[in-house]
């Protein structure tokens, strides 16, 4: 599981996803000595075949894989539709990435410039 969770990592890293999930036998612990390693990744692609093939291509991973892509629309789509395939793997999924939503200003790592006031200050009113 640690090869599988250092794949997912390196993919996360390079592609910047919106979520990793591994589905399939080593999601639901009964892999078998020739199982392959399912995985899919939701991300935005023009093509999520070719999408597909290129985190293939940019990662190798070290085990037998199936690797799907789907575009968060199209994830979406398939689950109201009710497609059987996409359902299980997101009912039965092991969630390996999942982007985080960072801070307001956490980007830049800066911290902002303190406040300054443009008003006058009133002079004191004495009574």
């Amino acid at each position: 599981m640690q090869v599988i969770r250092r794949f997912a990592r390196r993919v996360a890293d390079q592609f910047q996803p919106d979520k990793i999930v591994l589905f399939g036998s080593h999601a639901y612990g009964t892999p078998h000595p020739d199982s392959d390693v399912d995985i899919l990744v939701v991300m935005p692609a023009r093509n999520q075949h070719d999408q597909a093939v290129r985190i293939r291509l940019a990662v190798p991973a070290p085990f037998p894989m199936d690797l799907i892509v789907r575009t968060p629309e199209n994830l979406q789509w398939r689950l109201r539709d009710g497609e059987s395939f996409h359902t299980e793997i997101m009912t039965k999924r092991k969630v390996l990435y999942e982007k985080s939503h960072p801070r307001v200003g956490a980007q830049s790592g800066k911290r902002l410039p303190p406040r300054r006031s443009h008003r006058r200050r009133r002079p004191a009113v004495s009574r």
